[in-house]
């Protein structure tokens, strides 16, 4: 009876070394799961953290007019298009008013197109200081001249005059100040049935010249 005894011992006592084991290991997993909180946290505040926006990929955000917009048989609406694509500006993308122009050289005549060259400095930098901080783009709108400046002064040759006004579209929650006009006369000219720009000339208005709008 008594080996039976020391017998039944050793097996308790084998038996009892497996459950230690398994209790350091639940252990081990209580505080393994006590971290993933602390883990979330920090990408919450990764996610949390604000970012610089992008460079538009798109001037003007997809808003602006573009060459496609112009029926090229037509005077009225290539003038108008080329009118309306000088005056769109974007302080995002464009460093000085010129890369308007050149957005628009496919109505124009090669020569006149040769003539879209950048600057070095942007003649209105005053202008657009503020439009800048919001990120903002023109948005313009052209109506005909009142006067005898526009005139047809051949079958395939035209003279087409616009008062431009613009104001600017911000980026951010802000509203970006300012507004600007001008007037814009554009020399036409139709070749193999497609009218297509030969200069222009660009003068700045007075608000007396618009009614002060």
């Amino acid at each position: 009876m008594i080996r039976h005894r020391h017998h039944l011992s050793a097996v308790l006592v084998l038996c009892a070394l497996p459950l230690a084991g398994c209790g350091a290991g639940a252990e081990q997993t209580s505080q393994q799961t006590t971290t993933f909180p602390t883990n979330a946290a920090a990408s919450s505040s990764t996610a949390s953290t604000p970012t610089v926006p992008a460079t538009p990929a798109v001037p003007g955000d997809s808003t602006f007019p573009v060459p496609g917009d112009a029926d090229r048989s037509d005077v009225e609406s290539t003038a108008h298009t080329a009118a309306l694509m000088l005056h769109s500006w974007d302080t995002a993308t464009d460093r000085t008013e010129t890369a308007a122009a050149i957005r628009a050289k496919p109505l124009m005549s090669e020569e006149w197109a040769a003539n879209q060259i950048e600057p070095q400095r942007n003649s209105s930098k005053g202008a657009w200081l503020e439009p800048s901080e919001h990120r903002a783009y023109s948005e313009a709108r052209a109506v005909a001249a009142i006067g005898d400046a526009a005139r047809d002064v051949a079958p395939d040759k035209a003279i087409r005059v616009y008062d431009v006004t613009w104001s600017w579209i911000s980026r951010d929650e802000e509203p970006a100040p300012g507004t600007g006009r001008r007037q814009v006369t554009l020399y036409l000219e139709k070749h193999d049935g497609a009218w297509e720009v030969v200069g222009h000339q660009l003068r700045d208005m007075d608000p007396a010249e618009t009614g002060g709008q």
